[in-house]
């Protein structure tokens, strides 16, 4: 349980840490956390930085303090985990771990693409794309900052105003006939670096953890070109490896 990282706050680390200690230990509502001086032993950190830790956890309603008698989980923080080998929406994660999905729409705009857009969607020299920017939700907590472009050929008629869809898989699907199959994925640890994105409740100093990806339908047509920022504090991911 140590902290290690330099990049990110001591406090934030912190935070992290103790987030952990409640899921793993399968914490629930009114279960005790541990006193103080064992966070500090455990971590490695001083009392200050254990205290501005449980302070934001305060803030986010996740514990509470009883003078007196302790720190005490308040609301279980919502724990979403899923390998990364199948290739399904962001609304099918959060609903699968339970939860409930929702949209805060920042935009929907035609776009010059950028040279790695050009490149990997395949787009002629003068073609633009259509960008989607959300903020997708889990019980109305910011679980991933999402910004999708498809090429403008793609999309038939005007630029839409507003999508009702909560999956932009099933609105492609629906609307344009675009089924994508699978995609090709870089991991990337990476801050928020908008300030939209911050604006829109992104944690500022915390490292996201951002899937580049391109993808792709059965005949092998790229189809959308995203960046998913997803909270960590919510997404765990795996990937099975073998020999």
């Amino acid at each position: 349980m140590k902290i290690k990282e330099k990049t990110i706050s001591l406090s934030m680390q912190a935070k992290g840490k103790i987030l952990e200690y409640i899921q793993e230990n399968n914490l629930k509502g009114d279960d005790q956390l541990p006193p103080e001086s064992l966070l500090m032993e455990s971590m490695g950190v001083c009392r200050h930085t254990v205290r501005e830790a449980l302070a934001l956890l305060e803030q986010e309603n996740v514990i509470y303090k009883v003078q007196g008698k302790g720190t005490f989980v308040h609301i279980p923080p919502i724990s979403i985990n899923g390998g990364l080998e199948k290739l399904e929406s962001i609304t099918c994660m959060i609903e699968n771990a339970g939860y409930t999905p929702g949209t805060q729409w920042i935009s929907i705009k035609e776009d010059q693409p950028t040279q790695s857009m050009k490149k990997k969607l395949a787009l002629s020299s003068d073609e633009s794309v259509i960008t989607f920017t959300r903020l997708r939700t889990a019980n109305g907590k910011p679980a991933a900052y999402c910004v999708d472009s498809v090429p403008r050929s793609m999309i038939q008629g005007p630029i839409p105003e507003k999508v009702t869809e909560e999956s932009m898989f099933q609105y492609l699907e629906k609307h344009y006939e675009l089924h994508p199959v699978y995609a090709v994925t870089e991991i990337i640890p990476k801050q928020a670096d908008q300030q939209k994105m911050i604006d829109a409740g992104m944690p500022k100093n915390q490292l996201l953890l951002l899937l580049h990806q391109v993808h792709y339908n059965r005949q092998r047509v790229p189809l959308i070109y995203s960046m998913d920022y997803f909270n960590p504090e919510l997404f765990k991911f795996w990937v099975n490896r073998t020999i």
